[in-house]
């Protein structure tokens, strides 16, 4: 039921009259009062209507607040596409949200009525400054800013979680904010752009995120608990000052000739890295990163580009990582469907003192028979004495960074074409070379 939907039950009976008004979870959006979506709206032609639209959200909202007393809030959530033009009226949403202690904060002003002109709403850090009685454990922001901090920051002492999406703070009030928050667990950075350097010093983070900052320069992490980091973007400096128990790593490089490889630390506890390559990886490059898998279990590689006979660099890989259990490829470049004919095979100098001793499961997600896949394939078959699983998906998937991944979908008819000839190269290539142990699985659904 939302809270529109609640206040509305007062008229039914006299005896609901006032229960509305002690709900603990408020959720204020366009489909809470039953305003529908405008499409466009930030085309010229539609930019009165959506200022009409807006002015009706926020007389809704307001009326509702007017008449709840915020006790009991939980959880307090504001989703729709606002900017400073209505910045009175979101101070009173947040001063609301403060004075009622919710546990839960989460304003979320992205949308097709915010454009990149709109001036974007100042978050107002005063309403959590000097307080004691406040326990809030999460705040979501999207698109506003934090301009500035007031001294005494004391409202995110129980702050758990923190998400920053699209908002403009600069490096110094980022600082201060982080440090203002004793209790951090989960942290997540997306797409803010004005920041440069990122200093973490936490003794509780366990979770962090950097996706897509466009300025950031480098990183710097001292968090003696963290357990899992995710960086996607260009190349930056990575600095882990302190990380002995980080467990899983991922690394996603979006510019060509950036790899990956070049953020990851001595880790004595890394267990888990999905790795995402722009370009193809040479040989070299693993070679001058090889004591830093010790320990790995899993290993995740997403391939944008067909590499060919750099298809060796994955052997070197998992040479340089003895203990790896699990090895999972994900493979974005898509060859052009053909008629089943044996694959030519590359010339590959496979190393001969190769043996992957604790690999037990492989899987191959996008496969369209790219002959350097079929070849790694047939060799890892004959070096794997305890493989127990071969898994092979005709269907892509995308990498969205923090282990999200989504369907990559493609012309419908094209693309059964493809994995109706992707499954012949898996189907008449592989079963002969599969030994009687190894469970051979042949699919076009995704997988996880």
């Amino acid at each position: 039921m939302t809270i529109w939907e609640a206040a509305l039950t007062d008229c039914l009976s006299t005896r609901w009259r006032h229960l509305w008004k002690k709900v603990n979870s408020v959720t204020l959006d366009k489909h809470s009062f039953g305003m529908q979506a405008i499409e466009n709206a930030i085309d010229h032609e539609n930019s009165d209507l959506w200022n009409l639209e807006a002015t009706r959200f926020v007389h809704k909202v307001n009326g509702v607040l007017r008449h709840h007393s915020g006790n009991g809030i939980k959880k307090f959530k504001v989703n729709f596409p606002l900017s400073a033009t209505h910045a009175s009226e979101l101070d009173c949403w947040v001063a609301f949200a403060a004075a009622s202690s919710a546990e839960h904060i989460t304003f979320c002003l992205n949308g097709m009525g915010v454009t990149q002109q709109s001036e974007p709403y100042n978050f107002p850090l005063k309403e959590f400054a000097d307080v004691r009685d406040r326990h809030l454990h999460v705040l979501s922001l999207s698109t506003c800013s934090l301009e500035t901090a007031p001294a005494n920051l004391s409202g995110f002492s129980y702050l758990e979680f923190l998400l920053l999406h699209s908002v403009s703070i600069v490096d110094a009030v980022f600082l201060y904010v982080v440090s203002s928050c004793h209790a951090l667990r989960k942290l997540s950075l997306r797409n803010c752009d004005q920041l440069f350097h990122v200093r973490i010093y936490s003794s509780k983070l366990v979770k962090m995120e950097v996706l897509t900052c466009k300025s950031m320069i480098g990183i710097n992490i001292n968090a003696e608990k963290l357990e899992k980091f995710s960086y996607m973007g260009h190349k930056v400096d990575i600095v882990y000052e302190c990380a002995p128990v980080l467990r899983e790593l991922h690394a996603h490089f979006m510019k060509r000739n950036e790899c990956p490889l070049d953020c990851i630390g001595a880790f004595s506890a890394l267990q888990k890295l999905i790795l995402v390559f722009p370009s193809r990886l040479q040989v070299s490059c693993v070679l001058q990163h090889s004591g830093r898998f010790t320990v790995l279990k899993q290993m995740v590689l997403c391939l944008m580009t067909s590499w060919k006979k750099s298809i060796l660099s994955v052997v070197y890989l998992l040479k340089a990582a003895p203990f790896v259990e699990i090895l999972k490829l994900e493979y974005y470049y898509l060859q052009l469907y053909g008629n089943l004919k044996p694959l030519q095979r590359w010339e590959i100098k496979w190393p001969k003192d190769f043996t992957a001793e604790a690999l037990s499961t492989i899987s191959i997600g996008g496969f369209s028979g790219e002959q350097e896949l079929v070849d790694l394939l047939l060799f890892l078959l004959g070096r794997s004495p305890v493989l127990k699983e071969l898994r092979i998906c005709t269907h892509p998937r995308r990498y969205k960074g923090n282990g999200r991944w989504e369907r990559w979908k493609r012309n419908r008819s094209k693309d059964t074409r493809r994995r109706y000839y992707t499954r012949g190269v898996a189907c008449t290539l592989l079963p002969p070379k599969v030994p009687p142990t190894v469970k051979l699985i042949i699919s076009s659904l995704s997988h996880r």
